[in-house]
């Protein structure tokens, strides 16, 4: 499997990498149920980011991502196995009104963090890269808008720490006012150089 670095630390501190599996860009697709994580995944790339907006690799619903240790070596894998769009309330909740709920189902596989010990890791990253703040939505207008608190459903939570050699599944629930369009993962940690870098998903 030909990995693709796109990050790159700071001087002084480790060197980490969010990875995209292969080399050949995926055209987007709409969220499908249930879909498996494939043994070997498409080729994918992304444009070479500006120096202001973020730079996403484009994915699909089973595709894998994931963030490598400073040696090059796999440390986390994870992806996005389902996407529903307004999913039934469950009781005594409700969506407010002019927004669409997003409910993901993810798969996280844990490895070897062989960073731990100086403190920036792929594994301290997790908690707040794999979370629902971390998210934003494109409607078809082209606005983009940051991801808010779902009220509608109570989604299975991912762990606020992760264990080596592990696989954990989770869901995460947001809130926005496009009912279609694409999602962004965006990591905010600033422990890969300047600028911010994730992944999209059409929805």
């Amino acid at each position: 499997m030909i990995k693709r670095t796109i990050f790159f630390a700071a001087a002084g501190i480790a060197t980490l990498a969010l990875t995209a599996c292969g080399n050949q860009a995926p055209a987007p697709a709409a969220a499908s149920a249930g879909a498996a994580a494939p043994a070997s995944v498409p080729p994918s790339t992304s444009a070479a980011p500006s120096s202001t907006a973020p730079a996403y690799i484009a994915k699909k619903v089973g595709e894998k991502a994931g963030v490598t240790n400073s040696d090059g070596s796999q440390a986390v894998d994870f992806w996005v196995t389902k996407i529903a769009v307004d999913p039934k309330c469950e009781q005594y909740m409700s969506r407010d009104t002019g927004k669409h709920t997003i409910l993901l189902d993810v798969t996280v596989k844990t490895y070897i963090d062989k960073d731990s010990s100086t403190g920036i890791s792929a594994f301290s990253i997790l908690p707040g890269l794999i979370n629902p703040y971390a998210f934003s939505t494109t409607g078809s207008d082209g606005v983009t808008n940051q991801a808010e608190t779902d009220m509608c459903v109570m989604p299975k939570q991912l762990p606020s720490s992760y264990a080596p050699n592990r696989t954990y599944t989770g869901q995460i629930a947001i809130a926005t006012t496009s009912k279609s369009g694409t999602l962004q993962m965006t990591d905010n940690s600033g422990m890969f150089g300047p600028g911010a870098h994730g992944w999209e998903w059409s929805y």
